[in-house]
């Protein structure tokens, strides 16, 4: 089974924190920045690509992702308007 997106969503794969240091210590959780890799994308409301690719890292916001469970993978459909970065290298 595969998620596909439809208009401005975006499929993520969650990417978990290190909760702890090099050195052992452990860190809280937080959910300020939340970090995914892009499994699917949708397309803009006038028809044109997001301007993403599936692989990319990204950061995203807000508080409206709903969680589905596919293959037995936890994936995110987030709205496009809640990436805040690509991040690269």
């Amino acid at each position: 089974m595969r998620l596909i997106p439809i208009g401005e969503r975006i499929v993520l794969r969650h990417v978990a924190k290190e909760e702890r240091t090099k050195s052992g210590i452990y860190l809280p959780k937080s959910d300020d920045k939340k970090e995914g890799i892009v499994v699917e994308i949708g397309s803009l409301k006038d028809g044109s690509l997001i301007p993403l690719k599936k692989g990319d890292k990204v950061i995203y916001g807000g508080y409206s992702s709903e969680e589905y469970e596919v293959n037995g993978e936890k994936l995110l459909i987030v709205e496009f308007k809640d990436i805040l970065a690509k991040i690269e290298g």
